[in-house]
């Protein structure tokens, strides 16, 4: 193994380290929604290796929405829609709302962007207004700072 490279294999954590590093999952919310979509993939994708099911299928759900507008921003039609049905099909098996995220509210956002940008087509899709991308809403009861329950 190279040195620094990231390991793999790591053991997944349980609830309670899971809960202690939430931190980590609202900084890529943050990132996602004030459009640094890469750098939201990246901060999200170390906690998503070493989550259990079901809540590592959640977060991969919210790291493909971040790459599918990494695609969007570099022109990559294919890539956006591609990701943008993946997203949707992982947060689809989350049950009401995930660590705060109200899914039903993200997912028609999804539904609607994909939407909007399959209609403008291959050649115009990047005059979609990116302001219009689904945002990643935190209930009002963990945005006051009221403890999330880890079930897993």
């Amino acid at each position: 193994m190279a040195e620094g490279a990231p390991f793999r294999n790591q053991l997944l954590l349980t609830p309670e380290q899971l809960g202690s590093r939430l931190d980590e999952f609202f900084k890529a919310i943050g990132e996602f929604n004030d459009a640094y979509y890469f750098e939201s993939h990246e901060t999200l994708e170390d906690l998503w290796m070493v989550t259990p099911w079901p809540e590592r299928e959640f977060f991969q759900g919210i790291i493909q929405l971040a790459a599918a507008f990494v695609h969007f921003v570099r022109g990559e039609y294919p890539g956006t829609i591609k990701l943008l049905d993946a997203a949707a099909s992982k947060l689809a098996a989350a049950e009401g709302d995930t660590f705060g995220v109200e899914t039903g509210s993200l997912l028609a956002g999804i539904a609607r962007t994909r939407d909007e940008i399959a209609a403008l087509g291959p050649e115009r899709f990047r005059s979609f207004e990116e302001g219009r991308r689904p945002r990643i809403e935190i209930a009002a009861r963990i945005r006051s700072g009221s403890a999330i329950d880890v079930a897993i």
